[in-house]
């Protein structure tokens, strides 16, 4: 018991409060003697696309083009790459890379005047110079890098390909360019080494990359190559007009490379209402190491070849085969995932589950499994808890059926093509049973997986002949993800400070969306047993156990309370892009249960320049309590290029009520007033003074997933009124 005391505390302020900053250490001086001599070698391999420097002039006005940028990654089990490796026990992977942009503007400028560059193994090498537009060359100096705290928002040309495999054994840093200007021209060259320990595992997949043609600046030649040994599998798979990657001869036995080449590609200017993998041009690819036959599998593909695609039957047959391996594996240090179905099974009976109805113990075994991610440092992956959801249910002979499936943000699902792109879930009668969040419900649905295309799947029967049955996942409409914002408002005119109490509450998806932000910093899980009627954590603890869990309660109640006020500020001020003083925030109910499945929440708060003064007449932006709404760029407003994909069709209600100050009267009200609705959205307002308010009645509506390009229009003109809307005042004027 003592253990569960500290694992559910320590986790949760992990989770929540995060790791303080590592602090942003100088280089070390030895590292500085050899990463730029490692790399001078390859300065001497100058591809012709690395000699330009005049660009299109279609390309003038952008802010930046992107000259060239080449990597090559060799991965290969054996010594040839000058590696001493005992019983060929280590995998290297080396990877050099360059890169050469001409910055156009200040923006561009601004974007690369800092660089970053990975430190992490002797042989490890970076090099960087800026060609002025006079042609004098400059080197970087690296004399001032600092240590990255974290690579999340690195731009994709400085981070290595592989490093997801290294764990902690990744050291970036960052250096400054102080003297760049418009016209310059940046470049880099590095090259990286790592290594993998395969002495055991005997089976490596490399991360899925996706490689999307398109960048933020124009791109004139891109190209990837891949060296694998023997031991190695490639699989790749070009979609929405990509180059293929090819196979290239190679000059010794046993290698194998693989290269994709793009060139000119320019900027994509349809960037809203888009599902990037599905319309963009993109490649993806994925390299399997594995020196054992028998743990290979039908997703993997032959060795010297690409392989660009499964059939049904393999996709299925691997998934299945999978699926039932699950309970062998270990979902910690000490215990199988089917010892936990044993655990949790002996716990449900011990709470009369055998005398449950069936949607009570359906529902039920869902919360418990919730209630054991919710006290883990990391989500569960699909195919986990479908097979604990599955075999919970067996243990009461309750029949299910296993379902995979792809993300629609991904493609279809005759295009997967890594392991990790298969969704599992289960289906009981007609009901639908998805992955578990700390948030989730039985039976909601979750967002990336509506109307996508699945296969329900069974054991395969004599002769290996397996049942698969095609099936479309649920989908749904605007009305069963609503948002309702009702907003009490009020002017401080001596201050022009606007005062709002608003109640925001949530369902559907829509809810699925907002509850991970509006319940950041809630002590939510204290209390999770309850949903599935579990023992509290201190029913069987002594005095002083009990007297320690409290203590750590306490200490993360405090925790949650002094950071939920500028949290919950930061989030405001994105949401209306300006400044805002926090008062109060108060859950009313989390939409964590069945019963109380509607996630509602009230906030206080404090809105600055929505109030402009014309001597004693005031203007009051009202209709801006709406929020930001989005603003379609000039570049974007021609012919649509591609259909469109809101990503959930929902509906939004504003109920905004301003009270008038004494001594004023509202002018401006049938200013407010307009609708605009088609067969793609709505938006309308309402506005109308009663009993000393205005009250604004909003509306906003997207009605369906997808629409033709040939909508745009459409879409467009609600998409206008809204953004034009959330800029009208009224005026408020003295009556003497």
């Amino acid at each position: 018991m003592k253990f569960y005391i500290k694992h559910t505390i320590a986790l949760c302020l992990l989770v929540f409060l995060g790791f303080a900053g590592m602090t942003q250490d100088i280089i070390n001086e030895d590292f500085l003697d050899n990463i730029e001599s490692n790399a001078a070698g390859l300065w001497s391999d100058a591809p012709p696309a690395f000699a330009v420097i005049k660009t299109p002039e279609k390309y003038n006005s952008e802010s930046a083009v992107i000259l060239g940028f080449k990597r090559n990654v060799s991965i290969d089990k054996k010594s040839r790459m000058g590696f001493l490796s005992k019983g060929e026990r280590s995998l290297y992977f080396v990877e050099n890379v360059r890169f050469r942009i001409k910055l156009n503007d200040n923006n561009s400028v601004g974007t690369y005047s800092t660089i970053y560059f990975r430190y992490g193994d002797k042989q490890d090498g970076f090099s960087a110079k800026v060609i002025k537009a006079d042609g004098t060359i400059q080197n970087v100096s690296l004399n001032e890098a600092v240590e990255v705290e974290s690579t999340s928002n690195m731009p994709e040309f400085f981070k290595s390909f592989f490093d997801q495999q290294r764990d902690r054994q990744n050291w970036y840093y960052k250096v400054a360019i102080n003297d760049l200007e418009p016209g310059d021209i940046l470049e880099y060259v590095a090259n990286t080494r790592s290594k993998i320990d395969v002495s055991r595992q005997g089976y490596i997949e490399f991360s899925p990359q996706y490689e999307v043609c398109t960048k933020n600046y124009p791109i004139l030649y891109n190209q990837i190559s891949i060296e694998t040994d023997n031991n190695s599998s490639f699989k790749s798979l070009s979609k929405n007009g990509a180059p293929d990657f090819i196979k290239e001869n190679t000059s010794e036995s046993g290698l194998y490379r693989f290269v994709f080449t793009d060139r000119e590609r320019g900027v994509e200017k349809d960037v809203n209402f888009i599902s990037p993998y599905q319309v963009y041009p993109f490649v993806k690819f994925q390299v399997i190491f594995s020196n054992r036959d028998n743990v290979k599998g039908s997703l993997m593909g032959e060795k010297g070849e690409i392989k660009a695609g499964f059939t049904k039957q393999e996709l299925s047959k691997k998934a299945w085969e999978d699926y039932v391996k699950v309970g062998d594996t270990y979902y910690n240090s000490y215990s199988t995932v089917q010892n936990l179905v044993n655990e949790m099974w002996a716990g449900l009976k011990k709470q009369g589950a055998k005398e449950w109805s069936e949607k009570e113990y359906i529902n039920k075994v869902y919360y418990r499994i919730r209630n054991f991610i919710v006290n883990q440092n990391s989500y569960w992956d699909d195919k986990m808890v479908a097979y604990l959801f599955g075999s919970l249910l067996y243990q009461k002979d309750i029949k299910s059926e296993l379902i995979i499936s792809i993300s629609n943000s991904i493609g279809n699902i005759n295009d997967i093509l890594f392991d990790s792109e298969v969704r599992y879930l289960c289906k009981v009668g007609d009901k639908y049973f998805f992955n578990c969040t700390d948030f989730s419900n039985p039976e909601d649905l979750v967002e990336s997986l509506l109307g996508s295309t699945a296969y329900i799947i069974r054991e395969p029967g004599k002769g290996g002949i397996q049942a698969i049955e095609e099936i479309k996942l649920p989908s749904t409409a605007m009305d069963d993800n609503v948002s309702v914002l009702t907003a009490n408002a009020s002017l401080n005119i001596e201050k022009s400070l606007v005062t709002v109490s608003r109640i925001s509450a949530y369902k559907g998806l829509a809810k699925t969306r907002e509850i991970p932000t509006a319940l950041k910093y809630i002590p939510y899980m204290l209390n999770d047993y309850k949903y599935y009627g579990g023992e509290g954590p201190t029913e069987k603890m002594k005095p002083a156990q009990e007297e320690e869990y409290y203590n750590a309660v306490k200490a993360l109640k405090d925790n949650f309370k002094a950071a939920k006020p500028d949290f919950v500020k930061g989030q405001l001020e994105s949401e209306f892009g300006k400044k805002v003083e926090y008062k109060n925030f108060t859950i009313n109910t989390d939409g964590r249960s069945s019963k109380e499945n509607e996630l509602n929440f009230t906030e206080e708060f404090i809105v600055h320049d929505m109030v402009r003064k014309a001597g004693k007449k005031i203007l009051v932006n009202i209709p801006g309590l709406i929020g930001s709404q989005l603003s379609i760029k000039k570049e974007e407003r021609d012919q649509r290029k591609y259909d469109i994909n809101v990503s959930l069709p929902r509906v939004i209600k504003w109920v905004i009520n301003f009270k008038i100050p004494e001594g004023y009267t509202a002018e401006g009200l049938q200013e407010l007033n307009v609708t605009k609705e088609n067969e793609t959205a709505l938006f309308s307002c309402v506005a109308e003074e009663k009993e000393g308010k205005i009250i604004l009645n909003i509306k906003k509506a997207y009605k369906k997933m997808w629409m033709p390009k040939s909508d745009w229009a459409d879409l467009l003109q609600v998409v206008d009124t809204a953004y034009n809307s959330s800029f009208k005042y009224i005026l408020l004027k003295p009556k003497n």
